[in-house]
């Protein structure tokens, strides 16, 4: 385990000195980048965590309005209701006139 450890560390060390010699970045830039990087995800986490808990009470606000205008959306759908009641002889009416418009047999 000590051995495995070692090894890991070591391949660890060596794959930031090629990574700090490859960007041609020192030690502490490279740190401070990091720091700078890691408090940039926090802030934009904090943010995303934010606007979550937003929508949380705007859906929790919508949901109350909608349960207040739930009345008017009823009568309305009952409105629509009787209207389709009253409409439809005469719809079924225009649409027996328009296939017997398209009716060779009555052209003749």
């Amino acid at each position: 385990m000590k051995r495995f450890l070692t090894s890991a560390l070591l391949t660890a060390g060596a794959s930031l000195a090629v990574h700090l010699y490859r960007k041609q970045q020192s030690p502490k830039a490279f740190v401070q980048e990091t720091v700078d990087h890691v408090q940039a995800r926090k802030e934009a986490l904090t943010k995303v965590n934010q606007q979550a808990a937003d929508v949380k009470t705007r859906l929790a606000d919508f949901q109350d309005e909608l349960k207040k205008a739930q009345p008017a959306i009823n009568g309305i759908e009952a409105a629509v209701g009787q209207f389709q009641f009253k409409i439809q002889p005469h719809v079924d009416e225009i649409n027996d006139r328009l296939s017997k418009l398209g009716d060779p047999k009555s052209n003749e």
